[in-house]
Order: structure tokens, then C-alpha cells, then sequence
């Protein structure tokens, strides 16, 4: 997921977003497209949302038992985007494909399998104080207990980098995890383009803490 680069391209244009994240416990990867419906514009009006991400993760069946998890899923969604001086946001409502894989297999796990369900997100930002603004991401599979939300506070750097902390929570009925870390963000990478860097700690329930690591790109075409 990405945040704050949708406000910088062309009218008429679109923006491809992927990013990568691991930790010892969870890693996820993801790449999708965001494209205005036509007449529309990115960041004022109605868009469309393709996405591709792949989630892994590893809970505790039992004492001495580990399930590990492999999730491939891709998406599709229509959405509005809304824009002014001190604030943005964005609502999606979406069909998610999901394929999920057990090893071993756990019969008691109802998210195993091929599935086809309904996915809502919420994205925005807005000024918080002098010189800071906050933004985030709330995203649910309706009908099951699966989520992903992302907290961010920030500042713009005299270079123009935008620097502060995270806070993630995810998981599913299954499985757990909250991140806490910081992030670099708007690092230029050509004309357009930029990325992030984030890293920090990852706490997965009945698991110790991990240091988890990321990066995010955002390309305008």
C-alpha cells in the first residue's frame, strides 16, 4: 500500500505503485495501477483500482506446531477521489480474488482455498499541525475477519523529504501483527517517480519482536 503520490500527476494521467516488505515472521509485495474513468481526473473524481499482492505469514496451530501461510490475491475496484489545499482522500469498493495456501494443512482454517469477496478501503490525509500532516489507510474484506490499516504522522524535510513514524495493524481470525517504525519518503527517482524507505519493529502475537524492513515506489505515467 501507498500513500501521497496521486496528487502529483498528470490531469489525464495515471500511477503505477509497488513496494515490497519483510520481517522474520510476515513479508507481503504488491503492484497496482490507479487510472481515472474518462473525463474524470486523479484526485478529483471517479477512478479505477487494479492490484496484484502476495502476503506471508506463519500463526500456531497448537504447541510445537506451525501453520505457515501464503496468500496470492488480485483485485479489482472502482473509487472517488476528493482533493483540496490542506487534504486529500479516496473510498474503494472492490472484487478481491484471493488463493490461499496452508503447509501444513489446517482443517480448522476457513480462509484456505480460492475465494472471491467484497474489499472496502479508505485512504486520506490532512493537516495535523504547523508543519505536519497525518494520513492513512483502513482496508476490510467484508465477510471475514481480514484487515490492514496504516497510521502515519509527517514532516517535510528542507529537501523536501517526508520524514516520520508508522504504525501498522493486520491480520486476519488467525493471525496478529503490529508494526512500529519510521519512514523516508518522496525520494526522487527520476523526473517523476519517488520512494519510500521504511523500517522498524514487528510484533506478531506469541512470537517475539522482529526488525522489519520496506521500501515503496510511485511511478506517474
Amino acid at each position: 500500500m501507498a500513500l501521497g503520490a496521486l496528487w502529483s500527476v498528470p490531469a489525464q494521467g495515471g500511477v503505477a505503485l509497488t513496494g515490497l516488505e519483510a520481517s522474520r515472521d510476515n513479508r507481503s509485495a504488491y503492484l497496482g495501477v490507479v487510472l481515472p474513468l474518462s473525463g474524470q481526473s486523479l484526485g478529483q473524481g471517479f477512478v479505477q483500482r487494479y492490484w496484484l499482492d502476495y502476503t506471508g505469514y506463519q500463526y500456531e496451530k497448537q504447541p510445537f506446531q506451525t501453520i505457515q501461510v501464503d496468500v496470492a490475491a488480485v483485485e479489482a475496484a472502482l473509487g472517488y477521489q476528493h482533493s483540496s489545499a490542506g487534504s486529500w482522500w479516496a473510498a474503494y469498493l472492490g472484487a478481491h480474488y484471493s488463493d490461499t495456501h496452508l503447509s501444513p494443512a489446517d482443517p480448522d482454517n476457513t480462509n484456505q482455498g480460492k475465494q472471491l469477496r467484497a474489499k472496502l478501503q479508505f485512504e486520506g490525509e490532512t493537516d495535523l499541525a504547523a508543519g505536519w500532516r497525518v494520513n492513512g489507510i483502513v482496508s476490510h474484506l467484508v465477510g471475514d475477519f481480514n484487515y490492514w490499516t496504516r497510521l502515519r504522522v509527517q514532516t517535510t524535510l528542507a529537501n523536501r523529504l517526508h520524514v516520520g513514524p508508522e504504525l501498522v495493524v493486520q491480520g486476519d481470525a488467525y493471525y496478529d501483527a503490529y508494526k512500529l517504525g519510521l519512514f523516508v519518503g518522496n525520494i526522487p527517482l527520476g523526473r517523476h517517480s519517488a520512494f519510500t524507505l521504511k523500517g522498524g519493529i514487528s510484533q506478531t502475537l506469541k512470537e517475539t519482536a522482529s526488525l522489519y524492513l520496506g521500501t515503496e515506489f510511485y511511478i506517474p505515467f
